[in-house]
């Protein structure tokens, strides 16, 4: 009898590009800039990505543009939780609140947020140099998506 087997790495698709954008706004003063600068419409989600194992919660923006069959994703990296410590000795009866920043992708811990878009055949220079042109923007650059490790994050549907 045969064995046959399945490598899931096979179905895997990285039809995307990926942008790294580093910057001090607010997401929401990011994702205007880059409609007004790109000529796209961003908005938030109802619903961020979130991770139960340790309830961080992740911005998220998107715009779908059905002319191109395109679709935008604006994703914050990081998230501030709040964690309650356990003090011990003389001042036990305080509560002390500690918080702890957690990344979407760990290995670019440094960047702000990423631009993922999808489907689209538009160069990935000529983007980046749009988003480098607008002024809050500190730093953007292109990711190249087969080098990540965690890329399974960044699947959204």
């Amino acid at each position: 009898m045969a064995v046959h087997k399945l490598v899931l790495d096979d179905f895997v698709d990285a039809d995307y590009s990926l942008f790294a954008i580093h910057c001090d706004l607010e997401d929401y003063r990011l994702a205007f800039h880059i409609n007004c600068a790109l000529n796209t419409n961003l908005k938030r989600t109802k619903e961020d990505i979130d991770f139960n194992d340790n309830k961080a919660s992740f911005s998220l923006f998107e715009w779908e543009n059905a002319n191109l069959k395109t679709t935008w994703n604006l994703i914050k990296n990081s998230c501030l939780l709040e964690n309650n410590s356990i003090n011990q000795g003389l001042f036990a009866d305080r509560s002390e609140k500690n918080w702890t920043t957690y990344h979407l992708l760990d290995e670019h811990s440094s960047v702000n947020y990423f631009l993922k878009i999808s489907g689209g055949n538009k160069e990935a220079d000529e983007t980046a140099l749009e988003l480098q042109k607008i002024s809050a923007i500190s730093m953007a650059y292109a990711l190249d998506v087969e080098e990540l490790k965690s890329k399974d994050y960044l699947i959204l549907n």
